[in-house]
C-alpha cells in the first residue's frame, strides 16, 4: 500500500464515511455487515492488531497457520475468551497442491490445527477456513473438479465456510449457496483507501457482507501486504464510521442462517 497516497486520501474519506453512517437507518445497519480477518497467524496480529481492535470494541477472525503460531500458541489460545475467533489456515501454508491427495492433505495440513482449535475454542466453535494463496486446485482434473474435491474435503472435516481474498461484498443468497466461496478484499496489496471506502459503502448500500483481509500489521515489506500500525488504526476507524455491523465470520454466518 502506497503510504503517501494512503495519507493523502484518508482524512477526506473518513469524513465522508462518517456522513454516510449518520444517514444509515437501523435496517441498513442490521442488513449490512463487515468482518475483519487476519491471515497466517503472525506475531504482529497479537502485538498490534488485537490491541487496536480491542481499543475500539471490535473483534477479529484470525486464520492461523500452525508453524507461525507454535512459538506463542498459549497467547493465541487466549483469544477466544476475549471474543475473537480462530479459524484454520493449515499447518504449513501450502500453495502448490495440484498433485496432492485429498486424504493425505487433510491429515497433514488440517487435522492437527482442527484438533488444537477444538481444544482452545471448544467443539461448538465456528469452523471457518481461509484458502492459503487463494488456491483451490486440489488434486488432478479440471478447475471445477479440483474445487469440488477441496470443498468436499472441507465438509468432511466439519468446516462450514471458506474465504478467498477477492471479489465484491457478499450477498446473503451467495453465502447460503456458496459458503466455501466467501469473497473478500485484501488490504495492503492493491487496495488503496478509496477502494476500501467504496467496498464498505457498497456493502452498506446493497446490504451485503464485507470481509476485509489483513496480513502483516506494522513493520514488514509492502510486497507482503503489510500495512503500518497507523494505517491499520485508520482503517478500523473507517469501519466504525461505515454504518456496518462488525461481526466475526462465524457470527455473520449464523446471522445469515448459513
Amino acid at each position: 500500500m502506497n503510504r503517501r497516497n494512503f495519507a493523502a486520501g484518508l482524512a477526506t474519506l473518513l469524513l465522508a464515511d462518517r456522513a454516510a453512517a449518520a444517514t444509515a437507518t437501523d435496517g441498513d445497519i442490521a442488513a449490512g455487515a463487515v468482518s475483519l480477518t487476519y491471515d497466517d497467524g503472525l506475531p504482529s496480529h497479537l502485538d498490534v492488531a488485537v490491541p487496536a481492535l480491542e481499543r475500539r470494541g471490535l473483534r477479529g477472525t484470525f486464520y492461523v497457520t500452525w508453524e507461525n503460531i507454535a512459538a506463542r500458541a498459549d497467547d493465541w489460545a487466549g483469544l477466544p475468551a476475549r471474543g475473537h475467533e480462530l479459524g484454520a489456515h493449515t499447518v504449513h501454508h501450502p500453495c502448490n497442491i495440484g498433485q496432492l491427495d485429498a486424504r493425505s492433505f487433510a491429515d497433514r495440513e488440517f487435522r492437527p490445527v482442527e484438533t488444537w482449535l477444538d481444544r482452545v475454542a471448544g467443539p461448538g466453535r465456528a469452523r471457518d477456513f481461509a484458502y492459503p494463496c487463494d488456491v483451490t486446485n486440489l488434486g488432478p482434473g479440471s478447475p471445477n473438479a479440483q474445487r469440488a474435491r477441496y470443498e468436499a474435503m472441507l465438509r468432511g472435516l466439519g468446516i462450514r465456510s471458506a474465504r478467498n481474498s477477492e471479489g465484491p461484498p457478499n450477498p446473503a443468497d451467495w453465502v447460503r449457496r456458496h459458503p466455501f466461496r466467501l469473497q473478500a478484499l485484501a488490504v495492503g496489496y492493491d487496495a488503496q483507501p478509496l477502494d476500501v471506502f467504496n467496498y464498505l459503502q457498497r456493502a452498506r448500500v446493497e446490504r451485503r457482507w464485507a470481509i476485509l483481509v489483513f496480513h502483516q500489521v506494522g513493520g514488514g515489506p509492502e510486497s507482503d501486504g503489510a500495512v503500518t500500525a497507523t494505517q491499520h488504526d485508520a482503517l478500523l476507524d473507517m469501519v466504525l464510521a461505515s454504518g456496518l455491523a462488525s461481526r466475526t465470520v462465524g457470527e455473520q454466518m449464523r446471522s445469515l442462517g448459513a
